[in-house]
């Protein structure tokens, strides 16, 4: 049996030690491990918990836009008359002095829908000045009817058109005309096509009431005027419901829970097994023995291990009872510790005095390793000085020599 063979066996009566020492305490421990177990294998598996999840059941869309055109009026180089110049962000107001264009409504719901749009297009003209902070000054407004249209029983994926047709050139001038009746306003002028959309019915199965609108600005100057959409419609939401799904849980809580309980309920079964049937118990040997090994560890660095000559042949010896004093005296007289594994003693050779401590026998199944590298149990161990062949002490033991 080897040094490592040994240490195990220490240490397994060391555990025991501390198991014994300690029981209720341990014993609570794995209970309430088996318990926290028991309570997550309950819920993750048995109790059918579920959660709330929020989902989509139904959505839409909605969109309204303009198209435009103009067409030439006069024969040029660059355009013959007759020409149609499509959604172009600028026209020119001698060759294409009139805009028609239309405002388009459409939907999409994937439940179905059933709306009646109406759809109303204005020609507005009038005086702003910005305040700041996103106000403003209106001095003036003129509106013009340019066309009204009411579509019913409009399905999903259907458009609603709205035609309208506007001198651009005139309104310009018009505006202008406006302006100078009021005197001069100091705001800015402007014309603008509106288109103001009215919804009724039903999308996705649920009632719908509403109203959007649409602009289409129409800036001159320089020979052309400029055409431009703001406030674009276009919008989009969906139908909820709240429903309950049984709970999903990970790796670690579906397969930690039933190892929890069975670790904590296996570990307290055989805890009481092991107090019941003795194999707990420790000796007062055992733990002298454990107590011993425990100093030895702490002071190792301070013990050589070694043979040690017969104590006939030396100074007087002063029995000393624990490792601990052992070693200091080692430190108060600047020597080693000795420890003859033969003797089954640790000693402090002095210049006039030696000191010995006899270490505990080893328990029953641990044996001791001599200083020749044979082993022998406690009840093997020389502890009376080495003899001769001749039955005479030993003199011949020679100094301590450290065998590590």
């Amino acid at each position: 049996m080897n040094d490592r063979t040994n240490e195990t066996d220490t240490r397994g009566r060391r555990l025991r030690a501390t198991l014994a020492d300690n029981y209720a305490l341990a014993l609570t421990a794995l209970l309430l491990v088996a318990a926290l177990g028991g309570a997550v294998t309950y819920a993750t598996h048995l109790d059918g918990e579920t959660r709330t999840e929020t989902r989509q059941v139904a959505s839409w869309q909605s969109s309204g836009e303009f198209t435009h055109q103009a067409t030439v009026v006069n024969d040029t180089e660059a355009f013959a008359a007759g020409t149609v110049l499509r959604n172009r962000s600028v026209y020119y107001q001698r060759l294409t002095p009139r805009l028609n264009g239309s405002f388009v409504y459409t939907y999409a719901a994937s439940d179905g829908g059933n709306l009646t749009v109406e759809t109303t297009v204005t020609l507005v003209m009038r005086s702003v000045e910005e305040t700041g902070e996103g106000n403003e000054t209106v001095y003036w407004r003129v509106e013009r009817p340019l066309n009204e249209v009411r579509t019913s029983s409009l399905e999903p994926g259907e458009r609603a058109v709205a035609p309208f047709s506007v001198n651009a050139t005139a309104a310009a001038a018009e505006a202008a005309r406006i302006d100078g009746e009021m005197g001069g306003t100091p705001g800015q002028t402007e014309v603008a096509v509106v288109a103001r959309v009215e919804r009724s019915g039903t999308r996705n199965g649920r009632p719908v009431e509403a109203s959007d609108a649409s602009r289409l600005a129409i800036a001159s100057g320089d020979g052309v005027y400029r055409v431009s959409e703001s406030g674009a419609m276009t919008d989009s939401g969906g139908q909820t419901e709240e429903i309950e799904v049984p709970a999903e849980y990970g790796p670690l809580r579906t397969a930690g829970g039933p190892l929890l309980l069975l670790l904590g309920g296996v570990g307290a079964l055989g805890l009481v097994s092991a107090r019941r049937s003795g194999r707990l118990t420790v000796t007062d040997a055992e733990r002298r023995w454990l107590a011993y090994r425990s100093t030895r560890r702490e002071f190792d660095d301070w013990i050589t291990t070694g043979r040690v000559p017969s104590e006939a042949e030396g100074p007087p010896v002063v029995a000393v009872d624990s490792l601990s004093g052992l070693v200091d005296v080692a430190i108060d007289t600047d020597e080693r510790v000795i420890e003859d594994r033969r003797r089954g003693a640790c000693l402090v050779l002095g210049e006039g005095q030696w000191y010995r401590y006899d270490r505990p026998a080893a328990p029953t199944g641990v044996r001791s390793e001599n200083g020749d590298g044979s082993t022998e149990s406690a009840d093997e161990r020389l502890i009376a000085p080495e003899t001769s062949a001749s039955g005479e002490p030993d003199t011949d033991g020679g100094p301590a020599t450290d065998e590590n």
